[in-house]
């Protein structure tokens, strides 16, 4: 029998458009917030549960899951958030490539599932009206170094130069393709993949519905660029385009 129901952690956009999906393709998504939803989700055995909090609220999330089974766990969250996933081997790690903000949806790629509910959630979608794809361990790898690469150059600089998407890939295009070169080969390097210079053209098509986009704060920076600057350090590189952008917004990785 295929899954039939599952739990939804988080409401925001992420979640409501996983609901959404899901839905369409026939499962029933039951949504959990920070203060209701919990007392059900953590008494069925079986239902998968979904993680959509932001990569900032992760680690209140991996302590209320401890109970549950890792198998029925997916944790979708785009940033370096394998340190806070440690504790849980055997769960479902997914990669987003939609963007949602309001009424505004775009899928850029399929995003990318693995682990033992990939294969679930990746035809649920696609049923669902939302490319996805399962991946075995090696070709996630790469997709989530690429995916660092995407998740740095959207966020951090167009919030310290003030500027859209657009506009930045214009007049610092430079810049950015040194922060998407660091963020995806250090991330490559530290999880044993194959960084591919094809990434960042791949990068610059998959952004070009996106221009208008602007970043009025630096976000997620522990898990995106301030990631990207101690995996560096720790496997001997550096990575001095993300180092000058994080000293701007005034982080200390």
């Amino acid at each position: 029998m295929g899954v039939t129901r599952a739990f939804v952690i988080g409401m925001g956009e992420i979640g409501r458009r996983l609901s959404s999906a899901l839905a369409a393709a026939g499962v029933e998504a039951v949504p959990v917030t920070r203060t209701s939803g919990w007392e059900e989700a953590l008494a069925d055995r079986e239902a998968p549960l979904l993680v959509c909090v932001r990569e900032e609220a992760l680690a209140e999330m991996v302590a209320r899951v401890q109970g549950a089974a890792p198998e029925r766990l997916v944790f979708v969250q785009n940033g370096w958030v394998r340190p806070l996933l440690r504790g849980l081997p055997g769960c479902t790690r997914g990669l987003l490539w939609f963007t949602s903000k309001g009424e505004f949806f775009r899928v850029l790629r399929p995003s990318a599932f693995c682990g033992p509910l990939a294969g679930f959630l990746a035809a649920a979608l696609v049923r669902g009206g939302v490319a996805a794809v399962a991946l075995d361990d090696r070709a996630f790898a790469g997709a989530e170094a690429e995916k660092m690469g995407f998740n740095c150059v959207v966020g951090l600089p167009l919030a310290v130069h003030g500027v859209a998407l657009s506009e930045y890939l214009e007049k610092h295009r430079d810049e950015a393709q040194a922060v998407f070169g660091e963020a995806v080969g250090v991330a490559a390097r530290s999880l044993g993949a194959n960084a591919s210079p094809e990434w960042w053209t791949a990068f610059l098509s998959a952004v070009e519905p996106l221009g208008w986009v602007k970043a009025g704060t630096a976000k997620a920076l522990e898990f995106r660029n301030g990631a990207v600057v101690r995996l560096a350090r720790e496997l001997g590189l550096r990575a001095p385009a993300n180092e000058r952008l994080l000293a701007a917004a005034g982080y200390v990785p």
